[in-house]
C-alpha cells in the first residue's frame, strides 16, 4: 500500500493545514530525481514499509555509479560504518559468501526509523510487541505440520498369524516373503498412479475363518487435535489486533477480498498508512531534501519538506450531483465538472460542438427562434410554420440590436450576400440567447401577488426572446415555495425552468421583472 503513495516537495506556509505543494523549483527537481522517478520511489516506499513494520529501521543509500544515481533501501544488516566511510554488502556477491564494498565520498546514507517512545535513538516497531504472539502461532503451525508428517513417515504395521499363508505370483516366488513383496509392489503402483481405480480398490485376501479377527493394523501416527485449529485461529486474531495494520488484512472480511475491502475504508488509510508515510517524509526531509537544498545555496531551505499524496489509494466518492449543481450556479468550471463525472479533457466540446448544443437549447426553449436556428443547425433552409396560432409565447416585438439585424444586400451582389448577412445576424442572436440561458435569473414570490421573473441587465433589451421567459411560460404557473422572497432561477441541461435556493441577501438592484399574465402575455415593468 505504501508503494502507491507519491512523494513531492512542499513548502511550509503559516496557517496552512498541510505544506503547500510546489510545481517547479530546485526542491521539485531534487524530489523528481530521488529514486530515479515515480517507479523508483514506489520501490523505495515498499522497502520502507517492510523495514518499519518488522525491525523498525533501515537506511536509504544513494550513490552515483558511472554518472547515474542509484538508490536503495538497505536493512541494518547490510550497512556498517568503517573508517570515515560506510560499507554495504555487495549486491553482486554470490549467495555462498558476503563481500563488503565501500561507498564513495559523494554517497548518501540516511537512517529512517521509528523512534522508541522511551529511548529516541532506538528503533521500535509493532512487530516487537507481537513477538510472543508470533512465537505462539509459529509453534502451533509446527505442531500441525508434525502431525501431518507423522502420517507420511509411517503407515503403521499389519500383524498376520504365522499359521496363515497366502498364494503369490511367480515373479515374487523368490522373495523372502512373497506375499509381503507383492503387497508392497501393489501399494507402490497405487502411489505412482493415484488417479486409477486400482488405487482405491482393496486387495482381496482369502484366509481361514478362525484367523480373520487375528489380522490387525496398528497405527503409530499422531491423531490430529480437533481443537488445534481453533487455537491457531485465536492466535491469528490476537496477532491481527497487535500489528499496525487493519485486522481485515489477516482475517479477511466477508466475501470481499481483504485488500479490496481495505481500500474501501478511508479510515484505514488515515490510521495505518498516513503515520507510516509521515515517518518516512520526516526522515527524508531531515536526511535528504533540506541538506541538499542547503548545499545548493537555497536561502529558505528550512521551509521545504517532503510530503505525500494518497489519492491513488482512496476510492473517489460520487460527487457528480454536487458537481452539476455547482456548475449550474457557475461555482466551478467545465474541467472540474468533467473530472468529477469521470471524463477527461479530451471530452471537452469544441467551439463548433458548443454552437450546435446552444442552437439545440434555443430550439427547445424558444420556438419562435427555430426559423433562424434550424438553418444554422442543419445547414439547409427549413420552413417552420406554427399550427397553433393561439398557443406559445407572444411574438417578439422588441427591436433587435444592429449586430443582429441583417444589412440590406447591395444590388450588384444579389441574394448570396443577403443570405450571408442573415446568417451572421442569426449566429449573433443565437450566441446572445446562449449567454442569457447561462446567466443567473431570479424569481420573487410574495403573498397575494403573481411571481415575478427577475432578469439581469443582460436581458434589458431582449426580455421577450429570453429563454427564461419562454421556459417559465411552459410551466402553467410557477410552483410556490413555502417562504416568500427571492429565489435563484436557472435552466437545466434540457432547457427546463428550475427554482434554486432561497437567497434573501441576493442583490437584485440591477434586475428588472416580468410578470406572467394569461390575458396580456408578458407585461414589463422597470424596477
Amino acid at each position: 500500500m505504501l508503494s502507491r503513495i507519491r512523494l513531492y516537495a512542499a513548502k511550509l506556509e503559516p496557517g496552512a493545514d498541510e505544506p503547500v505543494r510546489a510545481e517547479a523549483g530546485t526542491a521539485v527537481d531534487f524530489m523528481t530525481t530521488l529514486g530515479g522517478g515515480v517507479a523508483g520511489q514506489a520501490s523505495l516506499m515498499s522497502g520502507f514499509g517492510t523495514q518499519l513494520a518488522v525491525p523498525g529501521e533501515s537506511y536509504l543509500v544513494g550513490e552515483t555509479i558511472n554518472g547515474v544515481e542509484r538508490w536503495a533501501v538497505r536493512s541494518i544488516d547490510e550497512v556498517r560504518a568503517a573508517r570515515q566511510h560506510f560499507e554495504v554488502i555487495d549486491e553482486n556477491t554470490p549467495s555462498n559468501g558476503t563481500k563488503w564494498r565501500p561507498l564513495g565520498d559523494n554517497s548518501l546514507v540516511t537512517r529512517v526509523w521509528r523512534p522508541h517512545k522511551r529511548f529516541h535513538y532506538r528503533a521500535d516497531s509493532p512487530a516487537r510487541a507481537a513477538r510472543g504472539k508470533m512465537r505462539e502461532l509459529e509453534l502451533i503451525n509446527r505442531y500441525i505440520m508434525a502431525q501431518f508428517l507423522s502420517r507420511l513417515a509411517s503407515a503403521g504395521v499389519i500383524l498376520f498369524p504365522d499359521e496363515v499363508t497366502f498364494p503369490a505370483k511367480e515373479e515374487f516366488a523368490e522373495a523372502a516373503d512373497p506375499f509381503v513383496a507383492e503387497w508392497i509392489e501393489i501399494a507402490a503402483t497405487a502411489i505412482r498412479n493415484p488417479g486409477t481405480a486400482s488405487a482405491v480398490v482393496p486387495l482381496p485376501i482369502k484366509v481361514p475363518a478362525e484367523y480373520v479377527d487375528k489380522i490387525k493394523h496398528i497405527d503409530f501416527t499422531l491423531q490430529l487435535d480437533e481443537k488445534i485449529l481453533d487455537k491457531r485461529e485465536s492466535a491469528i486474531k490476537g496477532l491481527a489486533t497487535m500489528l499496525n495494520m487493519p485486522a481485515e488484512v489477516l482475517l479477511g472480511m466477508g466475501d470481499v477480498n481483504h485488500w479490496g475491502q481495505w481500500m474501501l475504508e478511508e479510515s484505514a488509510l488515515k490510521t495505518h498508512i498516513a503515520p507510516e508515510a509521515e515517518i518516512i517524509c520526516q526522515a527524508l526531509t531531515a536526511g535528504y531534501l533540506q541538506p541538499r537544498l542547503k548545499a545548493s545555496g537555497v536561502e529558505d531551505w528550512a521551509q521545504w519538506v517532503v510530503w505525500y499524496d494518497m489519492s491513488e489509494l482512496t476510492l473517489r466518492p460520487d460527487r457528480s450531483d454536487n458537481a452539476f449543481a455547482a456548475y449550474d450556479r457557475m461555482e466551478i468550471n467545465g474541467s472540474a465538472l468533467r473530472r468529477e463525472t469521470g471524463f477527461d479533457e479530451a471530452d471537452k466540446p469544441t467551439t463548433e460542438e458548443l454552437q450546435e448544443q446552444a442552437l439545440k437549447v434555443i430550439i427547445k426553449t424558444l420556438p419562435s427562434a427555430a426559423p433562424s436556428a434550424l438553418p444554422l443547425l442543419t445547414g439547409q433552409h427549413v420552413d417552420v410554420t406554427s399550427n397553433d396560432p393561439g398557443g406559445g409565447p407572444p411574438r417578439q416585438t422588441e427591436q433587435p440590436p444592429a449586430e443582429e439585424r441583417a444589412a440590406p444586400a447591395p444590388r450588384d451582389d444579389g441574394p448570396a450576400v443577403a443570405e450571408a448577412a442573415r446568417a451572421a445576424a442569426s449566429e449573433a442572436r443565437s450566441a446572445r440567447m446562449a449567454r442569457q440561458a447561462q446567466a443567473l435569473h431570479a424569481v420573487r414570490f410574495a403573498a397575494g401577488a403573481q411571481p415575478e421573473l427577475l432578469h439581469p441587465a443582460l436581458c434589458s433589451q431582449y426580455a421577450y426572446s429570453c429563454p427564461f421567459t419562454h421556459a417559465a411560460l411552459k410551466l402553467h404557473g410557477l410552483p410556490r415555495p413555502g417562504t416568500s422572497g427571492v429565489y435563484e432561477a436557472r435552466l437545466d441541461a434540457f432547457g427546463r425552468f428550475t427554482i434554486g435556493r432561497h437567497s434573501p441577501l441576493m442583490d437584485t438592484s440591477g434586475f428588472f421583472s416580468t410578470t406572467r399574465s394569461t390575458a396580456n402575455g408578458l407585461a414589463h415593468s422597470r424596477r
